[in-house]
């Protein structure tokens, strides 16, 4: 697995990568398209999440990327546009150390984040490493997590600027718990968010659908499926929210807008689809 992750992350950037990735998303959307038809418009939508939230930080402004991973997204975004800042925080001490060799211009923080600041324990998938979280699923079969501790604190405590424009968060079912400790931060920057939140009921951390749905429409944010982004129409309520994750669900990945700024994205993404006229 380590050894897959490394040839992964050193071909970030590079035309076999990027080859590499293009197949990818053929076959997922290929394979899922005969295995599970009524399935194809997730990957779709997690597809075009990806695409999009690569393509939306204004050039002087920041990009977090809060669950770096192997370092696809940050590569994204700069092979996009070079003159973004990016910032990214990892948990695992051995990714934040290839992540900072890998893209020496970019602040990795080693660190998870959360509500309040200790200690903690967070559990690496062997297996799928991509999983690995601050929550130990009740839901599934744990024998290849490991344990470590990590250092958890606030985005709050480790960002002061005011140039984020751009916020993604993949921490496998953590996100309330950063949004509430990076509450300032979204106050003063209002970002775009882009959020992962899948079907999983018991993540051992105790948050839930609708408290992360209320958390965004209490500082009036919308929330957008993916494929939804370029057009108009009223984002989700919060029954359009839960329904959205049961099978087959419309996608794992959400985007969460300023009502200000709503107009302004749409365009946007627009501009990035090469949507012309509706």
């Amino acid at each position: 697995m380590l050894n897959t992750e490394t040839l992964k992350q050193s071909i970030l950037s590079t035309f076999i990568g990027k080859l590499a990735n293009n197949l990818r998303n053929f076959y997922d959307v290929f394979s899922i398209f005969f295995k599970n038809p009524e399935s194809i418009g997730t990957i779709i939508n997690d597809q075009m999440a990806t695409f999009l939230i690569t393509k939306l930080c204004k050039s002087d402004k920041v990009f977090l990327d809060i669950g770096s991973h192997i370092g696809s997204v940050i590569s994204d975004v700069l092979d996009y546009d070079t003159r973004v800042t990016v910032i990214g925080v990892e948990p695992i001490p051995a990714k934040a150390k290839k992540l900072q060799s890998k893209f020496p211009s970019v602040k990795i923080y080693n660190c998870a984040l959360g509500e309040l600041e200790k200690e903690v324990l967070f559990y690496i998938n062997t297996i799928k490493s991509g999983y690995s979280s601050l929550g130990q699923s009740l839901d599934n079969d744990n024998k290849n997590l490991v344990e470590i501790k990590v250092k958890l604190t606030t985005l709050d405590n480790i960002i002061s600027s005011e140039l984020i424009d751009v916020i993604k968060i993949d921490v496998e079912g953590a996100e309330l718990g950063v949004l509430i400790g990076g509450k300032r931060v979204i106050m003063d920057n209002r970002p775009i968010i882009m959020f992962e939140s899948g079907p999983q009921k018991n993540d051992g951390l105790g948050y839930t659908k609708e408290d992360l749905f209320n958390f965004f429409i209490n500082l009036d944010y919308q929330l957008i499926i993916p494929n939804r982004m370029a057009h108009d129409g009223s984002s989700l309520s919060l029954e359009g929210f839960i329904e959205s994750h049961f099978y087959p669900r419309r996608t794992t990945n959400y985007f969460a807008v300023p009502t200000e700024r709503r107009k302004y994205f749409r365009d946007l993404c627009r501009n990035i689809l090469k949507i012309n006229s509706l």
